[in-house]
């Protein structure tokens, strides 16, 4: 790894952010995703939060949660941090599919990338597309998470160091957790020309890889250990953590990353500029 790869990389996921930032396309997403983020703030996450707070010394309110599956939020300390793990495991994915699926196509298919690769390695091209990528969707988690934490302190000034700490271990949670479906996507971003198709070929190759396993996995039990290839497999256990404990996870979307990695970054070579 050479100072000049890492400062080529360094540039690229700066023209990322510049491009996500002040672009019309950027700006429309960020807008989108700030109304879609005050409604989930404004009603479920503080009404299902003023909710769990007063069942969380009840009996009878525990056990409707255990009842519905939603038992894991009473393990959260403070309950609007439990909604917003729940809602952000949800959403978080969406929004990556759909924001880091134009990294490397559309350049492709406008010849810009060919111009690129001239001053750049193909290497700085695409990581620095995907350090871009996840360093804008920490970007939003992180406001998002800010905005968690003002709600919080308006209820209680005092709750802030206990809401400080749960919040970076989600923070840090997500940000993993979202590595796989980024790098997912700039394998594919690799390999067609459109975001669109981007986006398509990745819904139909996640759900469509999902059954094959699952059908396969149901008639020798052995291969159900190939769902740990699927990104977001581990979700539904993450979901059960709380706080410190969702980093268990951990080793899962990390070792998914890599792959997808290595496999994207064997695309990037043999594909034609």
């Amino acid at each position: 790894m050479t100072p000049g790869f890492l400062r080529h990389l360094a540039l690229i996921c700066q023209f990322e952010l510049k491009r996500f930032f002040t672009t019309r396309k950027g700006l429309l997403y960020l807008i989108t995703f700030a109304l879609i983020w005050y409604f989930i703030l404004l009603y479920p996450i503080r009404y299902a939060a003023d909710f769990l707070g007063q069942q969380q010394n009840s009996l009878e309110g525990n056990s409707i949660f255990q009842f519905i599956g939603f038992g894991s939020l009473l393990n959260w300390k403070l309950p609007e941090l439990g909604v917003y793990w729940h809602f952000s495991l949800i959403l978080f994915p969406l929004l990556t599919v759909m924001s880091s699926a134009d990294q490397t196509s559309s350049d492709r298919e406008r010849g810009t990338l060919r111009f690129l690769s001239l001053r750049v390695s193909r290497d700085s091209l695409f990581f620095g597309r995907f350090s871009g990528a996840i360093l804008t969707q920490s970007i939003l988690v992180l406001a998002s998470l800010l905005s968690t934490l003002a709600l919080i302190t308006y209820r209680d000034p005092a709750l802030l160091p206990l809401a400080f700490d749960s919040a970076t271990a989600i923070f840090l949670s997500l940000v993993i957790v979202l590595l796989p479906f980024t790098a997912m996507m700039s394998a594919l971003s690799a390999t067609v020309q459109s975001a669109r198709q981007v986006t398509v070929w990745a819904i139909l190759i996640w759900s469509v890889f999902a059954w094959i396993i699952s059908i396969f996995s149901a008639y020798l039990p052995a291969l159900n250990n190939l769902k740990l290839l699927i990104p977001g497999y581990q979700m539904s256990a993450l979901s059960q953590l709380a706080e410190w404990q969702t980093l268990q996870l951990a080793y899962i979307p990390l070792l998914q990353t890599i792959a997808l990695l290595i496999i994207g970054r064997w695309i990037m070579h043999r594909q034609s500029l």
